[in-house]
């Protein structure tokens, strides 16, 4: 069983990885799809190659096991997208944001914010109040 539950869980792993860089790429979004399914944390920029989103990037990335305690994804979209204009952000922002998984928009950051900042702020959330004791019971 122990044996069974472990292939499970890296599995998950492996699909929640593989969509972090699959989706980290694109360019446009349609973030309600990932409402209720996902919390997103979007790396905005007009210059998606810039080394202020490579290394935020490389922030999250290397804390991949707290990104997917989390169900977080990373994004990385240009201030112009469509997919951020119902979150009335500026066509020249350069930053992060943290939408939760209701859809909203929870926290903008300057680049470079510590992951353990937006962590700590999601771990204050009320839903993953709740994921955290339902894991625990």
């Amino acid at each position: 069983m122990v044996f069974f539950y472990s292939v499970i869980l890296r599995m998950k792993l492996l699909v929640t990885l593989i969509l972090i860089f699959t989706l980290s790429n694109m360019s446009s979004q349609k973030l309600a799809e990932y409402k209720w399914q996902n919390r997103l944390v979007i790396l905005v920029s007009l210059d998606l190659e810039s080394e202020s989103v490579k290394k935020q990037g490389k922030q999250f990335h290397d804390a991949k096991k707290a990104i997917k305690e989390r169900e977080m994804l990373v994004l990385r979209l240009s201030p112009k997208s469509e997919a951020l204009k119902a979150y009335n952000i500026s066509q020249n922002y350069e930053g992060v944001l943290l939408i939760g998984e209701d859809g909203g928009l929870k926290a903008k950051h300057d680049f470079l914010v510590a992951p353990s900042i937006v962590f700590e702020l999601v771990d204050s959330m009320p839903m993953r109040r709740a994921e955290i004791r339902s894991k625990n019971d």
